[in-house]
């Protein structure tokens, strides 16, 4: 499976989920980040690597 494959499903599972209460996700492709503001104002960072 490629990386971005890979990106591409994890955008949308957050996208689709209701329970987050997500308000915001912002895609760096370059760094392969995700970062996800909720109702509540926290702020979370997620990163993506292949590893093998």
């Amino acid at each position: 499976m490629s990386l971005n494959y890979f990106k591409d499903k994890v955008f949308e599972l957050l996208d689709e989920d209701q329970t987050l209460e997500i308000v915001e996700i912002e895609t760096n492709d370059i760094m392969n980040t995700f970062t996800i503001e909720t109702a509540d104002g926290s702020i979370f960072e997620i990163e993506c690597r292949k590893i093998k």
